[in-house]
């Protein structure tokens, strides 16, 4: 028996050695399969991730846009408030030139640079009127334009129906 046991010993540790170098084999393709899987779920999810910064993005400037817009309205405003207060403030400057000259020749510059202040201020107002003029000539315009072509698309309508 101790015979057969030695004949048999070399084919079964040959054996067993074969079994644990195909499982070793068999292994390693798993955790290179599971390395491969991995890797390709992470790239999968830094896709969506930088589809998700690029979305992100799109409306964080979506956004940005309209403050900006609303930011040069506002900006606008001021620039008109300061203008009426730089405005104001010739003005005052004038009048106190005119309430209180040292002397005619004084009182006479004073008068004309108040005169002509006044002249400028007439000016920029007839400008003001007139660009207001022109808005107003080109909304009508437009409005009419529309209108026509409503009137255009209601007959081809009727027409049609």
């Amino acid at each position: 028996m101790t015979i057969d046991f030695l004949g048999v010993a070399p084919f079964a540790a040959l054996s067993a050695a074969a079994a644990w170098l195909g499982q070793l084999w068999l292994y390693r393709e798993r955790r290179a399969d599971k390395r491969e899987e991995t890797h390709e779920r992470l790239e999968i999810h830094r896709d969506e991730l930088a589809f998700e910064l690029l979305k992100n993005a799109r409306q964080e400037m979506a956004s940005a846009r309209v403050e900006v817009e609303d930011l040069r309205d506002e900006v606008r405003k001021l620039r008109a408030m300061e203008q009426h207060f730089y405005h104001f403030q010739q003005a005052l400057d004038h009048l106190e030139a005119l309430l209180f000259p040292k002397d005619s020749a004084e009182r006479d510059a004073a008068e004309r640079a108040a005169r002509a202040f006044l002249n400028r201020m007439k000016r920029l107002n007839d400008a003001k009127g007139t660009i207001a003029n022109e808005v107003q000539r080109n909304l009508a315009k437009t409005q009419m334009d529309g209108r026509k072509l409503d009137d255009i698309e209601k007959g081809m309508d009727d027409a049609n129906g």
